[in-house]
């Protein structure tokens, strides 16, 4: 297997493009390094101590008629996170290129307001109104700009998206200066160490949320997309340990409406507390009879809560897997191994489906979408479980 996959790519040379957004809306992305002065980076060095930095990248739906824009390539990972992701390509016999070779197209919004007499509907909502706010968490080792297509993709059904990495338990993070930091020695295999670790991370999401609210780089970033974010409409999700944080976040921070785990387990002190809010769980076949934190969060859920799988998925399915092994032409036993057995694009309207529908619950929608409800719903590869949709 290895020998064929060696030779169906040593010709990797050009860049492969992507998918870009599915949505109505184009997508811009504003990447901005945050430092939390007040707050030590626990993971720091001793010897080189410094308060806690985060990356982001935030991801804004585009109304074309009221502003001027073209389309850009960029590449899909920086070069010391794509450099990081090839080491695991040559584990299968890939070049260790191979994330270095991807690209996707994003929109850069120009200076200057667009002029023109014609009214695109599809678009124009966005402008009109506040937007809601969707915050991303990813899985522990990994790299929020392995979940960026997925990002783009929802933030263009009309959702402000920003993207987390949290330094020191992903691989790597890479700041804007050329500096990075790496991993510390966490164990996976120690429940205290991993609860510390997503109470630092619940510490980033509200340090984000105040951010984005409240620093004039975003400020700036708003007035120049003419639009704005409605801080009471906000929903959060993640995979892996980042669903977990999406949990313990909503336990810290009431203005967190709603979460959504992507087939990730739960630590304490939410599995003792539960929640009060709505919650969502999503993730592939059979999760729950294989981690019994799923049951054990279930019964503590006190408002909405509903439990989802997604026929053909492994854990990675709800990253960008999906959409690299399409781009790549894995054989079919490599692809599925990697991402399951769910194209990328499917990949992407199963779980765009399925957080549009939820954040449309829980921002007021008087009754739950038929996509949450017991029974044959709309999207063939979703099966809901079980669901309680009492608010």
């Amino acid at each position: 297997m290895q020998f064929c996959l060696i030779l169906s790519f040593i010709s990797l040379a050009r860049a492969l493009v992507l998918p870009g957004p599915s949505g109505p809306h184009p997508v811009s992305m504003v990447i901005e390094s945050l430092t939390d002065k007040g707050r030590p980076d626990p993971y720091a060095p001793s010897s080189s101590p410094h308060p806690r930095r985060v990356m982001t990248s935030l991801f804004l739906p585009i109304n074309s008629t009221a502003v001027r824009s073209e389309i850009r390539t960029v590449p899909y990972m920086t070069p010391l996170v794509a450099a990081d992701y090839g080491l695991l390509a040559t584990s299968v016999g890939l070049p260790n290129s191979t994330f270095a070779s991807f690209e996707v197209n994003t929109t850069y919004v120009l200076a200057g307001r667009r002029c023109s007499n014609t009214r695109d509907r599809s678009n124009s909502n966005i402008q009109s109104k506040k937007i809601p706010l969707v915050i991303f968490s990813p899985g522990f080792g990994q790299s929020r700009l392995l979940y960026g297509i997925m990002a783009r993709s929802m933030a263009s059904e009309g959702y402000a998206v920003v993207t987390i990495d949290h330094p020191y338990d992903a691989s790597i993070v890479e700041f804007p200066d050329g500096s990075f930091v790496r991993n510390a020695n966490i164990s996976t295999d120690d429940d205290a160490a991993l609860e510390q670790v997503i109470k630092v991370r619940s510490a980033d999401v509200s340090f984000v949320i105040d951010q984005l609210k409240d620093a004039a780089v975003f400020r700036r970033a708003y007035d120049q997309h003419k639009t704005a974010i409605d801080f009471d409409r906000i929903v959060m999700y993640g995979h892996s340990l980042g669903g977990a944080t999406a949990a313990t976040a909503m336990l810290s921070d009431p203005r967190i409406l709603g979460g959504v785990d992507l087939d990730g387990r739960f630590f304490n002190p939410v599995l003792e507390t539960g929640l009060d809010r709505p919650f969502l769980l999503l993730g592939r076949q059979d999760h729950s009879a294989q981690d019994p934190t799923w049951a054990a969060l279930y019964e503590k859920l006190r408002g909405a809560r509903v439990e989802m799988s997604v026929a053909g998925t492994v854990h990675s399915s709800f990253t960008d897997y999906p959409f690299i092994v399409d781009a790549l032409k894995l054989p079919k036993d490599a692809a599925e191994q990697v991402a399951g057995s769910v194209s990328g694009q499917r990949m992407d309207t199963v779980v765009k489906s399925v957080l549009a529908a939820f954040c449309e619950f829980v921002f007021g929608s008087k009754a739950a979408p038929e996509l949450l409800k017991p029974g044959n719903g709309p999207v063939p590869e979703l099966t809901v479980v079980q669901a309680d949709l009492r608010k």
